[in-house]
């Protein structure tokens, strides 16, 4: 059986008998992937979705609950493959303070998301976001999508890291920074690593809405923290908000310029056990 290991263990760490508090210390980030192990992740979003288009403005809120299980399909000297499959989706949805459809939940059960992983800790290859099924179909309710599903494994980054240490890593649509800070001995599960992190996102495209060509620009930016168990060097949870503003130009339309601005608030944990497969 092939393992591969991007480290995240800390130097000089007794696990044993440790006293309780927060302590600034040397970590060397590893994280062991073993093909066969799924992880069980709880994932929370509340999206705040707000149009502008000519006077009018169509306000959604979302709040919803996902279980993803993921699964090592394959570990290489050059790559970890994974897959994350939606097990479970429930939630529900408004349009201007009144209920509306939540036939997207239903439709998000049993998706699959293949991530693919270099040894540095990069993604490689995201594929299956663009593809859930999404309330409007907008850009910026894919980006969002994208940067939910990335939040559990872009912040990886091999080697030995002091307090306050920063690296960047680049996204879908940008970068993000990410510090950190030290190790907080004060959870039951164990030490933890904590890393806190900002986002900024700018990307800029042109397409066609029916026969009308336009202009689009896309902005945002966030802000997070995450709690990595040391003991085996992946992430047990963390929380992020984040906005991505979509602005649609029509040139000699200016009628049908529109702004799509999607709100996201994102809390994820993972099942203590990491393992075998996980039963239903």
């Amino acid at each position: 059986m092939r393992r591969l290991l991007l480290i995240l263990l800390p130097l000089s760490l007794i696990m044993g008998g440790c006293a309780k508090g927060f302590i600034k210390k040397k970590v060397i980030f590893a994280t062991l992937f073993v093909p066969g192990d799924t992880t069980l992740y709880s994932i929370d979003i509340t999206r705040h979705i707000n149009i502008h288009e000519k006077d009018s403005i169509k306000s959604f809120k979302m709040y919803y609950t996902l279980e993803v299980v993921e699964r090592v399909e394959e570990v290489t000297s050059n790559f970890i493959t994974l897959s994350l499959t939606i097990r479970k989706a429930a939630g529900n949805v408004t349009r201007n303070n009144s209920p509306f459809a939540t036939h997207v939940f239903e439709k998000l059960k049993g998706h699959t998301i293949t991530v693919r992983l270099t040894p540095d800790g990069s993604i490689a290859y995201l594929k299956g976001t663009e593809e859930i099924p999404s309330l409007l179909g907008t850009d910026a309710e894919k980006f969002s999508d994208a940067e939910v599903i990335s939040f559990i494994y872009d912040y990886i980054h091999p080697g030995e890291l002091k307090p306050g240490s920063l690296y960047k890593k680049d996204t879908k649509l940008g970068e993000k920074v990410f510090r950190y800070e030290g190790i907080d001995r004060t959870m039951r599960e164990g030490d933890m690593a904590l890393i806190t992190f900002k986002s900024s996102y700018k990307n800029d495209d042109a397409g066609y809405m029916g026969t009308y060509p336009y202009l689009l620009k896309t902005r945002g930016g966030g802000s997070g923290t995450i709690y990595h168990l040391l003991k085996d060097g992946r992430l047990f949870k963390g929380e992020e908000k984040f906005t991505i503003k979509d602005t649609y130009t029509f040139p000699r339309f200016e009628n049908l310029n529109k702004e799509v601005m999607v709100y996201t608030e994102l809390r994820v944990k993972r099942a203590h056990k990491t393992g075998g497969e996980l039963n239903e």
